[in-house]
């Protein structure tokens, strides 16, 4: 090897491993300042870019299990109040049945009724007021609610929360009110007659499927017996009573179902319409009475009135008709209450069921980022101490490299 001055080969090559071992002291002494073996794009281009959608995933699944913890929440919060509901309808429904009980006096039944109507006027508050982030719960209005349980769109649960629980929204039941029946029990001539029941027909339709139809017998001479032979003939499928205006009301002990009332001397047809007549559906809450008019019995019957809704709202005790028609009502309103709270329960299953997927799930990808892009500190440990033992050595040999010039000195002495 020719010794001359001007190119220093050894110097340059130790300076050429000086860098490299400070760039290894570097990087090294940045993964163990981080915790990081990608601290950017430079040191990984492929496994940066995984261990960002990682990062996506994964605060995506943080913040939807956070939604099914909120969706839990409200749940629970629903059910607590349905649980008050529940409570005040028993309580409506154990005074309804010590008003049916005829021991007691018109004036016991309206004691009995203010603690009805507080009820029924405590459940439609509960049903208004009570509210999950400003939003009622318990009206219906939050309809079909949908939440988001993933990182991804579409990843949803949708809840039905579209159960009103009012009383003026619960407990319907087919109701149909005929108007005064007084005049189809005379003659012109005032001499009270018999009316004839043997076309008269009672039919019902429950949501559920269940039907019946029954075609009455016999004569009534007053709108009792004539009530007295609907609630005997029908065998409690429906409940018939004498209003305040000597007419016939009649609930269906079937829940949601529909009435109809035709034939012969107890006919509306012709004023309903073709087909059955005195059609209610409590479903939604509408009723279809008598239509206005006149009709005949042998003599007229006086034109019947739409009828009440048949929902809780409008029930009372003050007669054993009413107390009865209102035990009916508030069987209808507890299966309400009671679907919609099961629902409830079952629906906070499935969102705890979704938390402990989305745990998993969110473990197993912060897992595989882990291994993309955290530092292993005993390798990197041990790299520092390397590329610190090199840099220390290249000083050394790169100071040593500088001095070789100095021996062609010597020549010239």
């Amino acid at each position: 090897m020719s010794l001359v001055i001007n190119t220093n080969i050894a110097s340059l090559q130790a300076q050429n491993n000086l860098v490299s071992s400070q760039n290894a002291l570097n990087q090294a002494t940045e993964r163990l300042s981080s915790g990081l073996k990608i601290n950017s794009a430079a040191d990984n281009a492929a496994g940066y870019a995984i261990a960002n959608r990682y990062t996506t995933q994964i605060g995506g699944l943080q913040q939807a299990s956070s939604n099914a913890s909120d969706a839990i929440n409200l749940a629970q919060t629903a059910g607590s109040a349905l649980d008050q509901v529940t409570a005040n309808l028993n309580a409506i429904r154990d005074l309804a049945v010590q008003a049916a009980n005829g021991t007691y006096s018109a004036t016991d039944r309206a004691s009995m009724n203010q603690e009805v109507q507080q009820r029924l006027s405590e459940i439609s508050r509960i049903a208004n007021q009570t509210t999950f982030n400003n939003a009622n719960i318990l009206n219906g209005a939050l309809g079909n609610t949908t939440f988001q349980v993933g990182a991804n769109v579409g990843q949803t649960i949708s809840v039905n929360l579209q159960t009103n629980v009012q009383a003026a929204a619960m407990g319907g039941v087919a109701a149909f009110d005929s108007g005064n029946l007084s005049g189809a029990f005379q003659t012109s001539g005032g001499v009270a007659t018999g009316m004839d029941l043997s076309s008269v027909t009672i039919g019902f339709t429950g949501t559920n499927g269940t039907t019946g139809s029954v075609t009455l017998s016999g004569t009534a001479n007053s709108a009792q017996s004539l009530a007295d032979a609907i609630n005997s003939q029908t065998s409690g499928a429906v409940n018939a009573s004498v209003d305040g205006n000597g007419g016939i009301n009649i609930f269906s002990s079937v829940t949601n179902s529909s009435i109809s009332v035709s034939g012969g001397t107890f006919d509306a047809s012709s004023a309903a319409g073709s087909g059955s007549t005195l059609i209610t559906n409590a479903s939604s809450g509408g009723v279809a009475g008598v239509a206005s008019g006149a009709y005949t019995a042998g003599t007229a019957i006086a034109a019947a009135s739409s009828g009440s809704s048949g929902m809780l709202a409008n029930g009372d005790v003050l007669t054993v008709s009413d107390a009865n028609a209102l035990i009916t009502q508030v069987d209808s309103a507890l299966s309400t209450v009671s679907d919609f709270a099961t629902q409830l329960g079952a629906v906070q299953n499935r969102f705890q069921s979704t938390i402990s997927t989305l745990s998993a799930q969110t473990t197993n990808l912060q897992s595989s980022q882990s291994t993309i892009q955290d530092a292993d500190f005993a390798a990197e440990t041990a790299a520092l101490s390397q590329a610190s033992v090199l840099q220390q050595a290249g000083i050394s040999v790169l100071a040593q490299a500088n001095s070789n010039p100095q021996m062609a000195l010597k020549l010239l002495q």
